[in-house]
């Protein structure tokens, strides 16, 4: 049993090394180009291996439309964020 909580144990490593690379690839374009021209490489500097280019997973690039995320900068924040409530 000990042999099948290691192997789930590596996929959700792997999991998360891929989630990560994701996320970033929104953040760094220049990750997204490196991956798409070797993806094997990429992902080995993820610490996933993968023997081709064909079993490597496709990359969506960007956030899909449904999704909008707004960076607030909290030095200076907006009317809207100064207006709420505080509950203390």
């Amino acid at each position: 049993m000990a042999a099948l909580s290691t192997q789930a144990e590596k996929i959700k490593e792997q999991d998360w090394r891929f989630a990560e690379l994701v996320m970033r690839t929104w953040v760094e374009p220049q990750l997204a180009d490196r991956y798409l021209q070797d993806p094997v490489g990429t992902l080995a500097g993820f610490g996933i291996v993968i023997r081709s280019e064909e079993e490597a997973p496709e990359l969506r690039m960007g956030l899909p439309k449904e999704v909008c995320i707004e960076i607030e900068d909290l030095d200076h924040p907006s009317e809207q964020v100064a207006a709420m409530p505080s509950f203390g």
